[in-house]
């Protein structure tokens, strides 16, 4: 599984270059990570937050990554995408899905 449009549209905003590829590529890494353990929560949602999480930091997104390895919990909260309210504040971060 590969990222969603409106997360690479966010990363291109984010990370403007050869740091794009960067972050695109461990987002790619951790939804393949979460795909192979079985993990049943939204890929695009935990790519998402993972990147919100690294604020348009490429340290930031490792850290973002390892910790949504380790605690899928503690990177939704982080981004703001725990609740009952995640999907709009998904939309209003990265646009509507395409």
């Amino acid at each position: 599984m590969g990222l969603t449009v409106r997360v690479e549209r966010r990363i291109a905003a984010d990370f403007p270059g050869r740091d794009g590829q960067v972050v695109g590529d461990l987002l790619t890494e951790l939804v393949n990570h979460l795909t192979d353990r079985g993990d049943q929560e939204d890929k695009e949602r935990i790519a998402a937050a993972t990147l919100l999480c690294g604020q348009g930091r490429v340290d930031r997104i490792l850290d973002a990554v390892q910790l949504a390895k380790e605690d899928l919990g503690d990177v939704l909260v982080g981004a703001g995408l725990e609740g009952a309210g995640w999907r709009e504040r998904l939309e209003r971060e990265l646009g509507s899905p395409s």
